[in-house]
């Protein structure tokens, strides 16, 4: 569900929360009630929370939509209530046991709980651990659209431009992104890419990957790289 976010950023965002949220943070995570709101202690009572606040001709929209329609189109509807009322991102009891499950972005948490109470909703089967594997999977592998370190550039000085994600388009090359450096001190042009490596190329080029449609993206970069 809208994605491309790297793992560093995940990491970043749990380190930075626990720093700054320090006292209240721990405190949240066993409070019944914030804000005067009801946080539910687990999945269960989440989509028990959710189906109380729905009237019956919403359940019956959403019931006639399609779990990736519905998804989608709550993200930041109902999906938005429940990452800030139940204070998903400050540490509340809720988040705390989507921690426990390895499940860390307020994000993923919405998206497990929208996906649970849709499939409550039509009588499916919710398959809590397929969600938590799919969501582990996710961010598993994310490191390969990290740019390498500056110790392992082909040259000093260089420095990112732009970036080109296309590994929805892809045969196997999962979390594909293409990055553009450049370096200024003597205008030198570099693209990088996790599985093709570093190549130099000339200006032109860098004007016809701007033009380059995402889905033959993959095609272009094999081409380019056996020149």
């Amino acid at each position: 569900m809208l994605a491309n976010i790297m793992k560093p950023i995940k990491i970043l965002f749990i380190v930075l929360l626990l720093t700054i949220s320090g006292c209240m943070f721990l405190g949240n995570s066993y409070k019944s009630h914030i804000d005067g709101t009801y946080i539910p202690r687990n999945l269960n009572e989440a989509i028990v929370e959710i189906d109380k606040d729905l009237n019956d001709s919403l359940k019956t929209v959403f019931k006639n939509q399609t779990e990736e329609e519905f998804t989608t189109q709550s993200h930041f509807g109902t999906g938005l209530y429940i990452r800030n009322e139940w204070n998903l991102w400050g540490g509340s009891r809720l988040s705390r046991y989507f921690n426990r499950k390895d499940i860390f972005h307020p994000d993923d948490m919405s998206g497990i709980i929208l996906t649970s109470y849709h499939r409550h909703l039509t009588g499916k089967e919710i398959n809590l651990i397929e969600q938590i594997n799919y969501y582990k999977k996710y961010w598993e592998g994310v490191e390969v659209t990290e740019l390498p370190k500056k110790s392992e550039h082909p040259e000093p000085n260089l420095e990112f431009r732009y970036a080109k994600s296309y590994g929805h388009f892809t045969v196997n090359k999962k979390w594909a992104t293409l990055y553009v450096q450049t370096n200024s001190n003597n205008e030198s042009f570099w693209i990088y890419d996790y599985y093709f490596g570093w190549k130099k190329v000339v200006e032109i080029t860098l004007d016809e990957i701007k033009g380059w449609r995402v889905q033959e993206t993959e095609q272009h970069l094999e081409t380019l790289y056996k020149k």
